[in-house]
């Protein structure tokens, strides 16, 4: 084992599906000669290693294997295979409230809930004051658990857990309990665990929150580590993986009428846009991707053909793709992404997201696809990610990244020219329309 806080090498987890509890009972009594289970991976071969201090996310559909993970690094589980090392004090919160007794008022459980996880008395007493504050439940806090809302029972066991300061924490979906209120300070309470050099593993589908607390991430995929790396390039790898195949499935069975095929409507290209097609490349290709299709060309253009990465608020900007399949491919699809200067998502959508289905093609042939976006979002600069992948033909299994364009030049957005004061705040500009009446 190396000197990382959590380390895990080739960690494998298996369950055993019996059809009937007598299945059981029978393998039991033949000293298991008698075979009447399937077995089902929920984790293979994973290797990982978190140093202290870190934030690493853990992303993944559901029955990806997250839980699993947690629950065997907290000790709830056994793996079946590898090896796996927790270093110093660890609070899981797999499941809020686990251990509270509805007898006991809110007080007696807090003391009770960290004497279970082996806090002395004297540290809680010591931190009460700033737990009491943060669930603001007031007076509440002397009554029966059972008497509580489902809303105060979470506010409470998360304001317990925050404040119990470990070596490691591992969270399982903590960050969307209360109201939005509640949501920003427990955002802000976890900032602030970072800062004391506390080391976090969370699990989350807001992958907002992912990209904003997390130093990296992985993503697990079937039970294995699809990707590990940079937060917001795992979360990239997320979309590939679930939001296609997600998307993909419902054209498939919508309604007829509802998906249209995607038809071309480019009519002659600009000799501009031809230019950068055929010109340097603007960015690099991703490590990840099984490059099924490869984007070998890309292009940035305005109302004019000319290349226009700089523009003001409200225009519209055309992303052009030179896509060459490297095997056949019947499903493809083609996305982009568009992220402010802290990492957050502002806007993303895809071919099959909006109900379009693109030809198939054959390997060697090439596809040229325009997406066109109205950027009416505030002044800054964006970062954007183009990709193509495939939707596995509306299968339940993930859909699979083909290729990925990173460090392209930012997309800079100024304000509009007739602009004499600022028109909106926020990050985007909504449809808004006013109206009025003077009344005697």
């Amino acid at each position: 084992m190396s000197d990382a806080v959590i380390s895990v090498r080739d960690l494998s987890k298996r369950f055993k599906l019996y059809r009937d509890p007598w299945d059981r009972v029978l393998e039991w009594l033949t000293f298991g000669r008698i075979i009447r289970h399937e077995s089902f991976w929920a984790l293979q071969g994973i290797n990982l290693e978190v140093k202290k201090g870190e934030c690493v996310g853990v992303i993944g559909v559901n029955g990806a294997g997250k839980t699993t993970l947690l629950k065997i690094l907290s000790r709830a589980l056994y793996p079946t295979a590898g090896q796996f090392e927790v270093k110093g004090r660890v609070v899981s919160l797999l499941e809020l409230g686990t251990g509270f007794h509805p007898e006991l008022t809110g007080r007696q459980n807090i003391f009770q809930s960290a004497r279970l996880l082996g806090f002395p008395e004297a540290y809680v007493r010591a931190g009460l004051p700033a737990i009491l504050d943060f669930a603001g439940i007031g007076e509440f806090i002397d009554r029966p658990v059972k008497q509580y809302s489902s809303g105060m029972f979470v506010r409470l066991a998360f304001s317990l857990f925050a404040h119990l300061e470990p070596d490691v924490y591992i969270v399982d979906e903590a960050l969307s309990v209360g109201d939005i209120f509640f949501q920003q300070k427990c955002f802000e309470r976890f900032r602030e665990l970072r800062r004391q050099g506390c080391t976090i593993l969370l699990v989350s589908h807001d992958t907002e929150a992912i990209t904003h607390l997390c130093d990296r991430a992985i993503l697990l995929s079937g039970g294995k580590l699809a990707s590990d790396g940079d937060a917001a390039m795992v979360v990239h790898d997320y979309f590939a993986l679930m939001g296609q195949s997600m998307a993909g499935a419902a054209p498939r069975s919508a309604r007829p009428g509802e998906v249209r095929a995607a038809t071309s409507q480019l009519g002659d290209i600009p000799d501009g846009v031809r230019r950068q097609l055929d010109g340097p490349f603007p960015g690099v290709h991703a490590d990840a991707g099984i490059r099924s299709t490869e984007i070998v060309g890309f292009a940035v253009s305005g109302s004019k053909e000319e290349p226009a990465w700089i523009g003001p608020s409200g225009e519209t900007r055309h992303f052009w793709y030179l896509i060459e399949a490297r095997e056949s491919v019947e499903d493809l699809n083609v996305g982009i992404h568009f992220y402010d200067r802290r990492g957050i998502l502002v806007y993303a959508t895809g071919t099959a997201s909006r109900g379009l289905v693109l030809p198939p093609l054959r390997q060697g042939q090439r596809l040229l696809c325009c997406v066109s976006v109205t950027l009416t979002i505030q002044a800054g600069e964006y970062t954007l990610v183009p990709q193509t992948g495939g939707l596995t033909g509306g299968s339940p299994e993930p859909g699979l990244l083909h290729d990925r364009l990173e460090s392209l030049p930012p997309v800079v957005v100024t304000r509009r020219h007739f602009d004499r004061i600022t028109p909106f705040y926020g990050m985007v500009d909504l449809a808004t329309d006013f109206a009025w009446a003077q009344e005697r």
